[in-house]
């Protein structure tokens, strides 16, 4: 009672305790990062109303090393773009800092082009102190620790937007979240992202109205990532801008985007959208603008949430694979694994990001947890088995004994009787067997005849001999039908068969006084008769099903009409299947052949032909079945003198 307690509560409650401490004791992190980016991050279409105008390795190698010449030709690229009042662009995002003043002419034609323009968002990045917070695996900046923001210079800045281009990857260096604001450590205002204000001014621009992502405790919000590096490059470049071979009507009403798109400009980050290959730092702003002004928003649940969800789950899961046999266990350990990953994507569909790892590995390790319980459970049982074994190997001896003189060996068998004459036999292949084979008067007009084969072979074969044997016996008595004898023994054995074994029987009942033979069959090999000065051959019956394999099966009777003479052989599977050294089978053809040499023998003589004709063709092989045979001579009422 003690062992089962723990074992069915305890131990679960135990398994699912030191799982959930696993799982959030913070080693899961980089592999559950990595498995939300396999999961999660899926290419789709990058949005038509984004275009990439990138400072390129074409465009270096035709202006020159970027220096403080780019505010000329930024200039210039920003009057081509207000070139044509019919085609502007919505909003103008150019992805680098211009702090400080250089040429006052050229940063003036730089502040008068940006001015040309409806909307134009430069950057601002605010500078952190050396301390870093870590949170949910990714570095953020509290608003504590930003000691200054660098703003461009003085013209730029009052004819622009604002956006800050601060990013800070995960702790694995993966790119994941997006910083909503910073706040001027001076002037306390929240100074949004470069992405967020593209996006605003855009969707303003359409009229619509833009939604600010849900954020962590420290600013941060999840980025759903459109397209892997490269996506949403259409070859535009600002050489090509600034010469002219960009037509105007490609950025009419669109989110143009410039930025650096070379590698000597160390302009690039390691994202969730692919690890292996850097994205620009103006692809970055595109995917998060993207999700931004399509509203595909993203929050990470709690931590609270998902760990009571988890422990729910994982408590539950421990009852059940404690409970359920490991076959049945493993199956639902399988199916949970399948719904906690399908779960974790509907959530992500739903907006929320959960953590992918927690509920599988939680899930397996309470399961094995579970294995090794029912481990060491199974051990201690077999051990007991083994004691108990050895407890009951004298009783089975005793019970050895007992069947082997269960079936009948005085031949013959009714003195008294002339009627009928008859002989059987059985060699086991074991030291017992389970084959049975009987007879016996019902009354002084009818003898009943049975042979059968037990399925499986020694000990337990052997009992439930005995038992199907005496159930025979014991409705024969009364009940003169074999089919409805077959019938009852069959329910009786279904209703105490808890091993599932069955028995294949032929039941006979000769009428002594007309030599009329009713007999039913029990899924048992066809009989066969021999006429007065004819051959043996097989009787095709009515076969029915094995006792034990199914209640409720009703039997048929069939009659043979016994002539003074008539022998009738049955006998078990052993005989035809029979094998020898090279597996070939006896066989029902040799069987005959061995029959029809003995037709004007006696039972008795019969038997031993079969069984020599037997032992002749297996020779050394090893005897795999019992030989069980039995043979009747009906001779009919005594001619009086």
């Amino acid at each position: 009672m003690k062992h089962s307690f723990l074992r069915k509560y305890i131990f679960p409650l135990l398994a699912a305790c030191l799982a959930l401490l696993i799982v959030n004791s913070g080693i899961l992190k980089t592999p559950d990062r990595w498995v939300q980016d396999s999961l999660f991050q899926q290419p789709a279409v990058p949005s038509g109303d984004i275009i990439i105008i990138g400072i390129d390795e074409a465009s270096l190698a035709a202006l020159g090393p970027y220096g403080p010449s780019y505010r000329g030709y930024m200039a210039y690229a920003l009057r081509t773009l207000a070139s044509d009042p019919e085609n502007l662009p919505a909003v103008v995002a150019v992805d680098i800092l211009y702090e400080g003043e250089t040429d006052p002419s050229v940063d003036n034609q730089f502040a008068q082009a940006a001015a040309s323009l409806p909307h134009v968002v430069t950057a601002c990045m605010a500078n952190f102190g050396d301390k870093i917070t870590w949170v949910d695996g990714h570095a953020v900046g509290l608003e504590s620790s930003v000691l200054s923001l660098v703003n461009p210079y003085d013209a730029l800045k009052n004819v622009t937007t604002q956006g800050h281009i601060n990013a800070m990857a995960d702790k694995d260096g993966i790119l994941r979240h997006a910083l909503l604001y910073v706040k001027d450590p001076y002037t306390g205002e929240k100074i949004l992202s470069m992405a967020s204000q593209t996006a605003r001014i855009f969707l303003e621009s359409k009229d619509s109205s833009f939604t600010l992502p849900y954020i962590n405790s420290a600013g941060h919000y999840y980025v759903p990532f459109t397209g892997k590096p490269g996506a949403f490059n259409d070859n535009l470049s600002l050489l090509k801008l600034i010469q002219g071979e960009i037509p105007s009507a490609v950025w009419k009403d669109k989110i143009v985007l410039i930025g650096p798109y070379a590698a000597a400009l160390n302009d690039y980050y390691f994202t969730a959208a692919d690890k292996s290959k850097p994205m620009y730092g103006i692809e970055y702003q595109a995917n998060v603008i993207q999700s931004l002004f399509d509203r595909n928003l993203k929050s990470e649940a709690s931590e609270a949430f998902q760990f009571v969800l988890v422990a729910i789950l994982c408590v539950c899961a421990a009852f059940l694979f404690f409970r359920l046999p490991i076959r049945f266990g493993g199956i639902i350990c399988i199916f949970l694994l399948i719904i906690s990953f399908f779960g974790a994507y509907l959530f992500w569909r739903a907006g929320l990001v959960v953590h992918v790892l927690w509920l599988p590995v939680a899930i397996l390790l309470v399961y094995l947890a579970a294995l090794i319980a029912h481990y060491i459970h199974a051990s201690r049982e077999r051990r007991a088995l083994a004691l108990e074994k050895e407890r009951v190997s004298t009783e089975l001896a005793l019970a050895t004994r007992i069947q082997s003189n269960f079936l009948p060996k005085i031949f013959p068998p009714f003195p008294d009787r002339h009627e009928f004459d008859l002989y059987a036999s059985m060699t086991p292949a074991r030291e017992v067997g389970g084959d049975l084979y009987d007879f016996f008067l019902i009354d002084d007009d009818h003898l009943c005849l049975v042979i059968g084969d037990v399925s499986g072979k020694g000990v337990p074969a052997s009992l439930f001999m005995m038992l199907a044997s005496a159930l025979i016996h014991h409705v024969a008595m009364r009940e003169l039908s074999p089919a409805k004898i077959l019938s009852e023994v069959n329910a009786e054995i279904c209703n105490r068969n808890p091993e599932e074994m069955f028995v294949t029987v032929w039941l006979g009942i000769l009428e002594i006084s007309t030599g009329i033979l009713t007999a039913a069959s029990a899924g048992h090999e066809y009989p066969t008769l021999c006429n007065p000065n004819g051959a043996f051959e097989l009787v095709k019956d009515k076969h029915g099903f094995v006792l034990g394999g199914m209640p409720g099966i009703r039997y048929r009777d069939y009659t043979l009409s016994l002539e003074p003479g008539s022998k009738l052989f049955v006998y078990t599977d052993g005989v035809p299947e029979a094998t020898d050294a090279n597996q070939q089978m006896f066989g029902t053809d040799r069987m005959i052949q061995a029959l029809n040499t003995a037709t004007d023998k006696d039972p008795g003589t019969i038997l031993k032909t079969v069984k020599n004709s037997v032992s002749a063709f297996v020779g050394n092989a090893e005897q795999f079945d019992d030989l069980t045979m039995l043979c009747l001579e009906f001779k009919g009422k005594p001619t009086e003198i």
